[in-house]
């Protein structure tokens, strides 16, 4: 789902660029280039429906709490190498479909709300490439609520464009995706020891939607057995995973466990929320 590491691309042309390259590793260096390749699709352009777009626009949301919870666990040294490369990917992720957004852009007033998506996201995206420091790590989170209302208005201007259960569907659970991250951010900040009043109301907030959208999604006439047996599994790991979140009244924090779990979270909405997107409109007329 993420883009190629830079790190190990730029490994790829060192070994190119030495004078003495020897077999193996012009063996090695095309197999890596190989994997460039193989990365899923939706880490590409496509030609995007506003169902896709929809999608897509909704995991720019996700992309804005991906990036701070990468921040806040290379700062605290947990899980460095993959936060890192979570960090690099997202943000090579958001802009890529910042520009396919604005390409597809059906109409001025959408045009209007990319473009603050756009001034936002610059700024963003300058703090979040800097060095992570805990005295930066508040002023970063706030960067990225800002970032993540600003998405938040473009996929609803995209839901209202298509008018259909379909594309609230999609909305819905694309939306489960930034809650994942955005749990696992803001428990990441909280196990930083991050001095803030701001942080526990809408960690709290977050676990709600996160439930009540579970609900929500469970209940649609629209659900096929697959969608139905996908978010099970959803809502048994949902459940199993509370148990993290309340250790933490106890001042026990498990920050490697939780990034390992929202991850699992995401990548499981992500692919429900493609499911929903795959949805024949002539399915949905029979409803």
């Amino acid at each position: 789902m993420w883009f190629y590491s830079k790190r190990k691309l730029n490994s790829v042309l060192t070994v190119f660029q030495t004078k003495t390259v020897i077999i193996p590793n012009i063996l090695l260096a095309l197999s890596l280039m190989a994997g460039l390749v193989s990365v899923p699709s939706v880490a590409f352009s496509e030609t995007l429906t506003i169902d896709s777009a929809i999608n897509k626009a909704g995991r720019q949301r996700m992309l804005t709490q991906r990036i701070v919870k990468s921040y806040l666990l290379i700062g605290q040294d947990v899980a460095t190498d993959t936060a890192q490369e979570q960090l690099d990917g997202s943000i090579g992720l958001f802009e890529q479909q910042l520009e396919e957004l604005e390409e597809f852009s059906p109409n001025q007033t959408i045009s209007k709300s990319l473009m603050d998506v756009r001034k936002q996201w610059n700024s963003f995206r300058l703090a979040a490439i800097s060095k992570p420091e805990k005295s930066k790590a508040i002023s970063l989170i706030q960067k990225g609520e800002a970032t993540l209302a600003k998405c938040e208005a473009v996929v609803k201007l995209f839901e209202q464009h298509s008018g259909d259960q379909k594309g609230k569907l999609i909305n819905v659970s694309g939306r489960q995706r930034m809650l994942s991250q955005r749990i696992g951010m803001f428990y990441a900040a909280k196990s930083w020891n991050l001095k803030s009043d701001k942080l526990d109301k809408p960690f709290k907030q977050a676990m709600s939607e996160y439930d009540e959208a579970l609900k929500f999604l469970s209940s649609s006439k629209l659900n096929s057995e697959e969608i139905k047996n996908a978010l099970a599994k959803v809502s048994a790991q949902w459940d199993f995973s509370r148990s993290g979140f309340e250790q933490m009244e106890n001042g026990r924090y498990v920050p490697f466990i939780i990034q390992v779990t929202t991850e699992s979270m995401l990548k499981k909405m992500n692919k429900i929320t493609g499911m929903y997107e795959a949805i024949s409109d002539s399915g949905i007329a029979k409803i």
